[in-house]
């Protein structure tokens, strides 16, 4: 296989799902566990909450003493802690708090705002009549005992983080995250603090490919810079496979005089998947196997390297990190204004999205789609997909879009 026998996109993805098993596990605190990924199932070791509770502020009473009665004198309080009351008798009322155990005896709750309280009797209000249950959270109301907490291969939001506090669950067991280093080069390519002379540019795909592989859930442990030179780049990347599961790599990926990174993976008998892929932008994307390591080796057009980031590179961390989503999430929106098709290429059109007055989501190509710039992928929230040989799109068609940033949709609906 040559860099000139491009691979279907579709191929690549299966391809480096194929090269990335999942790591080991280990078992951290529940209070660093957030953003990692389910070892194992979980699932609720007994009710929750075992007990009947109060969902409102209120008196609780037995439901059907209100068909006969509207006054109930109040015989005691019952508040959100430790131990449980005990309703005085039938016919009166034991003040309680949201959250406390439903007193024995009582099995509805009437809420402050029903009732009039006065000379330590309440009234309630006749246009509500008081049924068994009402206002009352039922023991096991969250989950049953054996129900489904967390499921294995699932990232743990903050929400699922209180669900599993609630049951009891102190540490867990997570995926290994994967440890990924990062090596650009190139001539022109100076560090971020410098101030570039003619014909050089800072180094803005360390900083991208850095900041999207701890995005992904992956431990970047090393950063380095080399310039165009084979042997460089064969020590460079050999260190990093040394002390990583993932080696992302940037530029020098082309057949060009001075594109070394893929001669270099060569010298060192590394096992390619695929030498490039049938997209654009990121044709050159290359992917191999060094060791126990992988290799990621990404063209140096910083919007090239953001496709090739979103659509390649976060599969490879997933598997790693045994994520059961590997994909961006695929959408469809209507398209704002055209986008040309690329032949036989899968074409990866940036786009910013929005949802129109009717809730419709919209995508609007940008104007400059030129690989070579970072404003391109910055003012992007997706990428429209247009799939090979499909051809051109035009306003008012459906496409499908890979949405890489939520929060940069805009809506013109205001719930």
């Amino acid at each position: 296989m040559n860099e000139r026998e491009a691979i279907h996109f579709e191929d690549a993805v299966a391809r480096i799902e194929a090269a990335c098993e999942r790591l080991g596990s280990e078992t951290i605190a529940l209070d660093g566990a957030a953003g990692r990924i389910l070892a194992r199932t979980l699932v609720a070791e007994d009710d929750l909450v075992p007990f009947a509770r109060s969902a409102m502020d209120g008196f609780a009473i037995v439901a059907a003493d209100a068909r006969e009665r509207r006054s109930f004198p109040v015989r005691g309080r019952a508040y959100a802690e430790r131990g449980r009351s005990r309703l005085h008798e039938r016919g009166t009322a034991t003040a309680i708090a949201t959250g406390a155990p439903i007193p024995i005896g009582a099995d509805a709750v009437v809420p402050l705002e029903d009732v009039v309280e006065r000379d330590g009797t309440i009234v309630l209000d006749r246009l509500h009549a008081v049924r068994a249950g009402d206002h009352v959270f039922p023991p096991g109301e969250d989950a049953r005992r054996g129900d489904v907490l967390a499921r294995e291969g699932e990232a743990l939001r903050p929400q699922i983080l209180a669900l599993l506090a609630s049951a009891g669950h102190a540490t867990l067991d997570v995926i290994r995250r994967p440890r990924a280093s990062v090596v650009t080069s190139g001539e022109e390519i100076v560090a971020v603090s410098e101030r570039p002379a003619f014909g050089e540019i800072r180094n803005s795909n360390a900083t991208a490919v850095a900041a999207a592989l701890a995005a992904f859930g992956a431990e970047v442990v090393s950063v380095e810079h080399v310039r165009d030179d084979r042997d460089a780049l064969r020590r460079a990347i050999a260190r990093a496979a040394e002390r990583s599961d993932l080696v992302v790599t940037t530029g020098g990926a082309s057949v060009g005089e001075r594109d070394y990174v893929k001669p270099a993976l060569d010298d060192l008998g590394a096992s390619f998947a695929f030498r490039s892929v049938a997209m654009r932008p990121a044709r050159p994307s290359a992917f191999a196997r060094l060791g126990e390591s992988r290799i990621a080796a990404l063209p140096g057009n910083p919007a090239a390297v953001s496709v090739a980031l979103a659509e390649l590179v976060r599969i490879a961390v997933a598997k790693f990190a045994g994520r059961a989503d590997t994909r961006l999430p695929r959408v469809t929106a209507r398209l704002r204004g055209d986008i040309h098709g690329k032949g036989d290429r899968t074409y990866f059109a940036f786009v910013a999205l929005g949802i129109d007055a009717d809730g419709v989501l919209e995508a609007s190509p940008l104007e400059n789609q030129c690989s070579a710039l970072t404003r391109t992928s910055a003012d992007a929230s997706g990428f429209a997909v247009v799939p090979p040989d499909r051809g051109d799109v035009r306003d008012g068609d459906t496409i499908g879009v890979d949405v890489f940033d939520w929060s940069l949709v805009r809506s013109a609906v205001r719930v």
